[in-house]
């Protein structure tokens, strides 16, 4: 029995410092990608783990859910999908460009199912987990925050573009929106750190983090920041079981923020090009795609994507994009700036339907999750993650960025944090009634 229990308490030990580990490398990674390339691929790996381990405990357990069967199913069809295209009408010559691709498409449903079977099969201890990535998130925020409001005054060469007659803020990754990503996943930290320690509401860091979001002086995180305390006040200070009028105030609200941005990059286009938006150009060119290769389109790594981009397809020449600041081979920095228009170009119709049931189904899925755990934390993580995903994927390949595979490991893993913090303290009350 002694060496059954120390085996136990290893295995314990091993699952939950693999995850606190994956935590701190996800908290870090565009950090790193800084410095080190091939740390760009750290979230790959990761989905590439999860899902391994997900395929592995189905042959062990011969047995599926419903719901994860259905996942599964989407993500073949989809996937046959652009490979036909890709097979039919050979745009794309780069095997590894089709791979990669793949790869992009589907990380966030293989880090959902992985991350599900993996905290159904270890006890963890996920107090132990987010203890020490939550105590360097706070610092990491704090520097953030620091850097955030001298970028107002001073120039330190930490910003993108002025807006409103102020500097963006980029902080060292030279993006706005990768500090945008980053405070989601510190967001996503604190709300998990106060949905396991009672008492925890971290408050302040969140008006911190908030005043980042809204130092980055972009669109996407000027909604993303209004989204965020429209939620808190709704689900934590008013306690809100029915969100359904507080989502259409969510939409407006949304609305109105990103107006002038969609007038700028969907109608106008920037300055460079003219009048030509790249968004509204890709738009129009995923539209032609759809109808010219009904029902299929033209396959994956072949319009819209990172690949598409680095491997410069041949479609874009068709379609003009060659001679468009920003879309030509010599400056490709729009070339993935969207994600729909990518769906239906690549995918067609037989792709574009099982994939988008496959996002909201996901995202349905996680909702469900958060609710049935019965932690308003953990509702408002799920419910600020699927705004996140539904808000950034109109304006870029958001899905496929390493930030979806960050908060889909978060958001997956919270609602089995919350019950087994619960079904914790039911086992220690039991004992010390039992001992009395």
């Amino acid at each position: 029995m002694g060496t059954e229990n120390q085996s136990s308490a290893g295995v314990k030990a091993g699952a939950t410092g693999l995850l606190c580990l994956i935590t701190v490398v996800f908290l870090f990674q565009t950090l790193l990608e800084n410095y080190i390339y091939s740390a760009s691929y750290l979230d790959e790996a990761v989905s590439a783990f999860f899902l391994a381990f997900y395929v592995v405990s189905l042959l062990t357990s011969a047995q599926i859910r419903t719901r994860e069967l259905a996942v599964c199913c989407l993500v073949v069809l989809t996937a046959g999908a652009g490979i036909y295209g890709n097979l039919k009408f050979g745009i794309q010559d780069a095997s590894s460009a089709i791979v990669i691709d793949i790869v992009s498409h589907f990380k966030f449903a293989a880090v959902f199912l992985g991350v599900s079977a993996f905290c159904r099969t270890f006890h963890v201890d996920y107090r132990s987990v987010v203890r020490l990535p939550v105590r360097i998130a706070k610092c990491y925020l704090a520097v953030l925050f620091v850097f955030g409001v001298a970028n107002l005054f001073v120039n330190l060469g930490m910003y993108g573009e002025y807006r409103y007659g102020l500097r963006t803020y980029a902080f060292i990754f030279g993006t706005p929106g990768i500090v945008t990503n980053t405070v989601l996943m510190i967001v996503m930290l604190l709300l998990m750190e106060s949905a396991l320690f009672p008492g925890r509401s971290n408050v302040l860091f969140l008006v911190i983090a908030e005043a980042v979001l809204v130092m980055v002086i972009k669109s996407r995180s000027l909604i993303l920041a209004a989204v965020f305390l429209i939620l808190y006040v709704s689900l934590i200070i008013q306690n809100k079981q029915s969100m359904r009028l507080r989502t259409v105030a969510v939409a407006v609200v949304a609305g109105i923020i990103g107006y002038p941005q969609y007038q700028k990059y969907f109608v106008n286009g920037v300055k460079a090009n003219l009048g030509q938006a790249p968004r509204l150009l890709f738009l129009e060119g995923g539209i032609q795609l759809y109808k010219d290769h009904f029902p299929f389109g033209t396959g994956f790594g072949t319009f819209g994507s990172s690949t598409a981009a680095s491997h410069y397809s041949s479609i874009y020449y068709t379609l003009g994009f060659d001679s468009v600041t920003g879309m030509s081979p010599e400056d490709p920095r729009f070339l993935n700036d969207t994600f729909w228009p990518m769906i239906f170009g690549q995918l067609g119709f037989a792709g574009t339907v099982p994939f988008v049931l496959l996002l909201f189904g996901v995202l349905s899925m996680i909702y469900g999750k958060a609710v049935e755990c019965g932690n308003k934390y953990v509702r408002l993580a799920a419910f600020w993650y699927a705004a996140n995903v539904l808000i950034s994927s109109i304006q870029s390949n958001y899905p496929g960025n390493n930030s979806m595979v960050m908060l889909t490991f978060m958001v997956t893993m919270m609602p089995f944090a919350v019950t087994a913090a619960k079904s914790t303290e039911t086992d220690v009350l039991s004992e010390e009634r039992n001992g009395h």
